[in-house]
């Protein structure tokens, strides 16, 4: 799990450089341009993931069948498609959810001492745990399903939106403009909204990009150990736990949900790296 976001220098822009940097932002767009693509418009193309079929394990290619089928007879890239599909939203929201309010509460808190006092030691808190560690605490007590899996990703990643936002924010505010701003009578939202959030917008977007495919990861062993997304809606990470009772005789129920777990987090890591190294500062 990314625990921040900094801006490091880069080496000169040299045609290699630019190329590389090119390429991966290339390469990630495509990946991630698929991957929501079979999950957004697979519902329309595939059969329903939850359809039962005569054919248990059918081998891939069998009887129609791309990527096989599970021992239930469902389509083995309906239900992979109906686990990105799950990912990619359970991602968005919990993402969109902990960077606002993370951001927020880092503006505030480079702005005021006692709030800055109470809300960073509770990050601290939250942050001395491993991310995968306090997403299981959480849902222990939320119970499992997908609002809860939002939840704890959301809270997960809390701290570190607030932390990544703070330290920008209180650098920027002590800067000579949002001074002069202050001393014409600018009020603290008006500095906070107009000066600072715009000057750090850039920062926020680099921790969203690389922050999703740890999401995906997370939203993928909690449901592998049963306390995610509750079937028989697809996950795949539940599809992945599912597959794997019979992976020796039928493999392919393991590999391609494992697969489309590693080429998801690929994809949004290669384009949040790529976003990360475009928006460093020498």
């Amino acid at each position: 799990m990314a625990l921040s976001i900094r801006q490091s220098d880069i080496s000169d822009g040299s045609p290699r450089r630019r190329r590389r940097l090119d390429g991966g932002f290339i390469v990630g767009a495509l990946i991630v341009g698929l991957i929501v693509a079979v999950g957004v418009f697979g519902p329309f193309f595939l059969p329903n993931p939850n359809h039962m079929s005569a054919y248990s394990f059918a081998r891939p290619g069998q009887h129609g069948f791309l990527l096989g089928t599970d021992q239930f007879g469902r389509s083995e890239l309906s239900r992979i498609a109906a686990g990105i599909r799950t990912s990619l939203v359970i991602s968005t929201i919990s993402i969109g959810l902990s960077s606002v309010v993370g951001t927020l509460l880092g503006l505030l808190s480079a702005q005021l001492r006692w709030f800055d006092m109470i809300v960073m030691r509770v990050m601290d808190i939250f942050m001395a745990f491993p991310a995968i560690l306090l997403a299981i605490g959480i849902m222990a007590m939320v119970g499992p399903g997908i609002s809860g899996v939002i939840e704890a990703i959301a809270i997960v990643y809390l701290p570190i939106f607030a932390r990544v936002s703070r330290g920008p924010a209180l650098e920027e505010a002590q800067k000579e403009y949002v001074e002069a701003e202050r001393s014409m009578g600018a009020s603290n939202a008006r500095i906070l909204i107009r000066h600072v959030l715009i000057n750090i917008w850039p920062i926020i977007i680099i921790q969203i990009s690389l922050a999703v495919s740890d999401a995906i990861l997370i939203e993928a062993a909690l449901s592998y150990l049963g306390l995610g997304v509750v079937p028989p809606a697809s996950s795949l990470g539940e599809l992945l736990q599912s597959g794997q009772t019979s992976m020796f005789n039928d493999p392919w129920t393991a590999i391609f949900p494992g697969l489309a777990i590693a080429v998801a987090v690929l994809g949004f890591n290669l384009l949040g790296d790529a976003i990360r190294d475009r928006f460093a500062v020498r």
